[in-house]
């Protein structure tokens, strides 16, 4: 008897039976690759998308604490126009609480949000708004302290925009935007060490 044609027969359906296993190993291998590169990407975008989230916070954080700050600098000077002119309302003086109360509630906000450099820069500007606002409610009391006139009142304020600009510089280096390392120096310049 003769074999051969059972052994090709038995080998071709080896081979048959090897080429499909082999196959669908290959697929699974190169599914399982495709998923894990899958999971990467995902992982990937979380991440991206977690620090898009996180940079429109801060951003959103720095805008607010930015337009308090401003708007209590205001108040700050239209109570010393005010004390100048002889004339201040109670409308005034509560615009001052009001938006003293805002600044504080944006400097709290920024204290959860900002990191350390920021916070350092903001802190330099609520150390001079909060001195600025102590001597204008002394003045406007009455009751100034050694040394506070309305000239050193109005002059104490000038003073604040070297600070403000500091503070926007570290916050614009903190979100990213391209220039703010130049204005970070420009301010060291401008102001010395603060």
């Amino acid at each position: 008897m003769d074999y051969t044609p059972i052994l090709a027969a038995t080998i071709a359906v080896v081979g048959t039976l090897a080429g499909t296993f082999l196959t669908q190993q290959s697929s699974l291998r190169g599914k399982r690759m495709d998923f894990e590169q899958a999971k990467v990407q995902r992982s990937e975008d979380r991440k991206n998308t977690e620090q898009k989230e996180w940079l429109e916070q801060r951003r959103a954080c720095y805008v607010a604490l930015n337009i308090a700050i401003r708007q209590h600098r205001t108040a700050i000077n239209d109570l010393l126009h005010g004390i100048r002119d002889g004339e201040v309302s109670e409308e005034v003086r509560a615009d001052l609480a009001q938006t003293r109360r805002a600044y504080v509630e944006r400097h709290a906000e920024a204290q959860m949000t900002a990191p350390r450099e920021v916070l350092k820069t903001a802190g330099l500007v609520r150390g001079h708004l909060s001195s600025w606002y102590g001597m204008a409610r002394r003045l406007d009391q009455e009751i100034p302290g050694e040394g506070e006139t309305l000239d050193a009142a109005f002059a104490y304020g000038e003073r604040f925009w070297e600070r403000g600009k500091r503070m926007r510089a570290a916050m614009r280096n903190d979100l990213g935007i391209s220039d703010a390392s130049d204005e970070a120096s420009e301010a060291g310049r401008d102001t010395g060490s603060l």
